[in-house]
């Protein structure tokens, strides 16, 4: 038998209730990702007047549908939920999305209602995500409920669970009009008043299209459960996890927005690190490390190999390195002969390595390919890493290079970053990088947090053997 999570991203059918004709309606949003993304179910539209909404078949009510429906969309006020609830149960569906706020996120009155709420649904045997929820994505089924107009996006194996809806809008777009890495599944919890982080992590474990597991909360309700239920999963597949309401502040902000407690934090770092989850810091983090993840074997260790054509860079990165706990290993004898045909006979090879005096008696496309490839040949060398600054005279095809580099090391990750370009000149390298699933990165500490986070899932799973 299937996950019951599995209706909210691969139903046979969907009604969305609240659809409406007109373009400034959230519910003639969501209908309209539904066919642009090509979801290939049957879709219902409920209306007070029946008839067709952009095509799709509309309803007074789900129980005159006459079809079994898996999932439906409640786009409505939060007055109208609970009968929308029972009209639900009335028409045998088991999972619904509720879409209204105004619930826990809205002090007493709103937290009485989202009891009465969830009491319903419990009542019924239904399964509901939301409230305040802003819908869920699969790209491989292309069933998107997003209350926000989005394009689509790659399919790939990072997968978010979220309370915020931010990463089924914004972040949606950004992904799918700036980045490489292809998504999964987003699901965006809301308030929580069913569905939740573990819910979605049990789903996720067993998920065949899911490899990388990001979650952004601001307080888990059933820590216990949930880090029980980490300690396993993340002996098979990464969790990343970025805790929104980690400072005092952040805590009260969190209440108003979700109604969450995040008192907890302090207790919670702890915990989540010994149940093998990477916390990250910040959006960036979650998104650089999962790309990391995705993109690059398993290292077998924190040791990191670089080379920079900017003595800058060399600095960045050991400072970068030294606060992560990340190790740079002196070159052996062997690797500086090998490296030594592409340097001056005065120059001394050391990790990180300046490569401008290189650059001096070859061109820059020798400097890389000659260290970087000595580099990765060295044992200790667990990860590697290219700094670039994208001028004219620093022109060549990194791709090319890098991928030989690669495909002779495959074992190795390899990340990449920039210091200093033009844009059109950084959107140039980053596509042609990215393309060949080379993570690239705007910063040395970014690329040093990204490979940090491939050392601690590295060294999660040679703990338990893997």
């Amino acid at each position: 038998m299937s996950h019951a999570m599995d209706a909210f991203f691969n139903p046979s059918a969907v009604a969305v209730a609240g659809a409406s004709s007109s373009s400034v309606k959230l519910g003639n949003v969501t209908l309209a990702n539904l066919l642009r993304f090509g979801y290939r179910g049957r879709v219902y539209a409920i209306h007070p007047r029946a008839g067709e909404i952009m095509g799709v078949p509309a309803f007074p009510s789900l129980r005159e549908i006459g079809e079994p429906v898996d999932v439906a969309v409640g786009v409505l006020p939060r007055e109208q939920m609970i009968d929308f609830v029972e009209d639900c149960a009335a028409a045998r569906v088991g999972s619904v999305i509720v879409c209204a706020a105004g619930y826990s996120d809205a002090g007493a009155e709103g937290a009485e209602m989202q009891e009465r709420l969830a009491r319903a649904v419990r009542q019924r045997g239904m399964r509901m995500m939301g409230p305040n929820s802003v819908g869920t994505i699969s790209t491989g089924s292309g069933f998107v409920t997003s209350l926000m107009t989005l394009d689509p996006m790659e399919v790939g194996d990072i997968s978010i669970v979220a309370q915020t809806g931010l990463f089924a809008g914004g972040f949606a777009r950004w992904i799918a009009s700036t980045q490489r890495f292809g998504v999964s599944k987003v699901a965006c919890l809301g308030n929580k008043a069913d569905v939740d982080e573990v819910d979605m992590l049990s789903y996720l474990e067993g998920d065949p299209s899911t490899g990388v597991i990001c979650v952004y909360s601001e307080g888990i309700h059933r820590g216990r459960e949930f880090l029980e239920l980490a300690q396993r999963v993340t002996e098979t597949k990464p969790v990343l996890m970025l805790k929104g309401g980690s400072s005092e502040l952040g805590g009260r902000m969190a209440a108003s927005h979700t109604g969450s407690m995040a008192g907890e934090d302090a207790v919670l770092r702890g915990a989540l690190a010994q149940a093998g989850v990477i916390q990250v810091r910040g959006i960036d983090g979650l998104f650089d490390a999962a790309k990391a993840i995705s993109y690059c074997p398993v290292p077998a260790g924190p040791n990191l190999g670089v080379v920079s054509i900017t003595g800058a860079g060399t600095v960045l990165v050991a400072d970068a390195c030294q606060r992560r706990g990340l190790n740079l290993p002196s070159p052996s004898p062997e690797t500086a002969r090998r490296a030594g045909k592409g340097l001056p006979g005065w120059a001394r090879l050391v990790n990180p390595m300046d490569i401008w005096s290189a650059t001096l008696q070859g061109t820059v496309e020798d400097a890389y390919r000659v260290i970087l490839g000595a580099f990765a040949g060295e044992k200790e060398m667990h990860m590697l890493m290219a700094v670039f600054t994208l001028v004219p005279e620093s022109e060549f095809d990194a791709a090319a290079v890098l991928s030989a580099i690669r495909e002779e090391h495959p074992e190795k990750p390899l990340l990449a970053c920039f210091l200093g370009a033009s844009e059109v000149d950084r959107r140039r390298w980053f596509s042609a990088l990215e393309e060949i699933r080379i993570p690239v990165y705007d910063s040395v500490e970014r690329c040093v947090d990204a490979a940090w986070a491939l050392a601690r899932y590295a060294a999660r799973r040679k703990n338990r053997g893997g």
